[in-house]
Order: structure tokens, then C-alpha cells, then sequence
């Protein structure tokens, strides 16, 4: 079945596609990143804020999860780390340990994450949850809340 790539905010999710489909993880994570960040006209700013999420049109987060979670046969995507997410009823230190964006007590650097399939079931995407700087920011509870809205009945 050919990828749905439409886009209410005329992105093109070519790039993305592809780099997913050749298996190229950090190249399509930063890719996610640039392209939710031009969604939230947060480009410039370099992170998205946690209204942003919340204002995320649906068309295009679940263009973006569908593709991450399609390539990554279900170890990567925005649904998979929202389950996590529920699974840990809102801790978001545990979330970010089942996620591996924090080791030893530390939440690690954009730059210490790892970019393959051999990474924790739902580390990736990551950019869009980090700084420029390659802090972590977070907003898993709200991007569970806006994946819940968007896909209703089959979330």
C-alpha cells in the first residue's frame, strides 16, 4: 500500500519517507524534527513548545507516526511511545528510562541518543522532543492527549 504523504500545511514528506525506508534513523529523526517545527512555525526558535503539540493539525502527526511506525515495522513512532507513556501512568522519568533518553538517573544529550533498531521500543522520534541545544523538553503527556483526539476510535 503506497504511503499516504498529504499535508493540510503543503509539507512534503518525501524526504522523510525515504530516509525511513533506507533505514537511515538519525537523518529522519532530525528530518521529523525540521518538519514539526515548520508545522509550528517554531523553526527559527529551534524546539517546539508544548502548546505547539497541542495545536499539531492531525493530518500531519499521523502522516509522521504513520511512516515511523510502517519503516520501523512498530519499534519507532509517536503512538508506540504514547503507549509506553500510559504504561507508566504519567512518569515521566520512568518514561524517559523505558525510552532510553535517560540513563544512570541522567537525561542524555540529543547527541548521546542512538539512531538504529538495536535502541529501547519507542526511543525514536526524539528531535522533536529536544532543545537545539540537545536538551530534552518533553510533552509526552500531551502529545498522548493530541494522538488520542486524532485518531479517536482506533487509538
Amino acid at each position: 500500500m503506497p504511503d499516504q504523504l498529504t499535508s493540510t500545511d503543503n509539507i512534503d514528506y518525501t524526504q522523510l519517507r525515504d530516509l525511513l525506508e533506507a533505514g537511515q534513523w538519525k537523518d529522519a529523526d532530525e528530518e521529523t524534527g525540521q518538519v514539526m517545527r515548520k508545522i509550528t512555525n517554531r523553526v527559527t526558535a529551534g524546539w517546539i513548545r508544548e502548546e505547539d503539540f497541542a495545536q499539531l493539525p492531525c493530518l500531519e502527526l499521523k502522516t509522521i507516526n504513520d511512516l515511523w511506525t510502517k519503516y520501523s515495522k512498530g519499534h519507532f513512532g509517536f503512538a508506540v511511545q504514547s503507549r509506553i507513556w500510559e504504561s507508566v501512568e504519567d512518569d515521566y522519568l520512568r518514561f524517559g528510562d523505558l525510552v532510553g533518553w535517560r540513563l544512570n538517573y541522567r537525561w542524555q544529550p540529543y547527541s548521546d541518543l542512538k539512531f538504529s533498531l538495536n535502541a529501547s521500543v519507542g526511543h525514536l522520534p526524539a528531535s522533536p522532543f529536544y532543545k537545539s541545544d540537545g536538551a530534552a523538553i518533553g510533552w509526552a503527556a500531551t502529545l498522548t492527549s493530541k494522538l488520542e483526539d486524532c485518531y479517536a476510535d482506533d487509538f
